[in-house]
């Protein structure tokens, strides 16, 4: 499963529509470093405290985008399973993907252990960066609609990100219809 759609969610977790897709074999993964299990789930309701039946990863894209994707691990007798090929199949989204920005990908990264992950992709945190790229031109705010996932999979393939992916194809729109790249 190279392959993944990106949606977006309401605040009840309902999916919305298609946001975008990424390709697992050129993203990295960063899993939970003390993940949901089956014996840690049953310990922690013994006790009384809160267990979630989910297990979760953060990807990196190709192009630099962060990808949260949460597992639901319920049987179909409403009990753990271990393999999440093994979910229910009554749940309506036993897995779920939703595109990050970098400051939730540094808490997911905090919340989880992953110090090393914030050193290597965030040299330092995004609370600390400067003001960003200068302004080059007046911003223009565009409708893509059912563009977007395609200039999405351009950008994955090629290494942009989407403003940049926009700007490229906008060059070779211009250079294509005869006028200066």
């Amino acid at each position: 499963m190279p392959r993944i759609t990106v949606h977006r969610y309401d605040h009840d977790g309902n999916q919305l529509e298609a946001v975008g897709w990424f390709d697992t074999e050129r993203a990295e993964v960063v899993d939970e470093a003390d993940p949901m299990t089956g014996a840690r789930f049953a310990q922690l309701r013994k006790r009384g405290q809160s267990a979630r039946f989910v297990r979760e990863a953060l990807y990196r894209t190709h192009s630099g985008r962060w990808v949260h994707k949460e597992t639901a691990h319920i049987g179909p007798d409403g009990k753990w399973v271990d393999d999440e090929n093994d979910a229910s199949p009554q749940l309506s989204t036993p897995r779920r993907y939703r595109y990050l920005t970098d400051e939730e990908a540094v808490a997911w990264l905090s919340t989880h252990g992953q110090q090393q992950h914030i050193d290597r992709f965030f040299h330092e945190s995004p609370q600390e960066r400067g003001p960003g790229r200068p302004e080059i031109g007046q911003p223009v705010q565009v409708r893509l609609g059912d563009l977007l996932p395609l200039v999405d999979e351009w950008a994955d393939e090629r290494g942009y990100s989407r403003a940049g992916a926009v700007r490229r194809l906008v060059q070779i729109g211009l250079a294509h219809d005869g006028a200066r790249e």
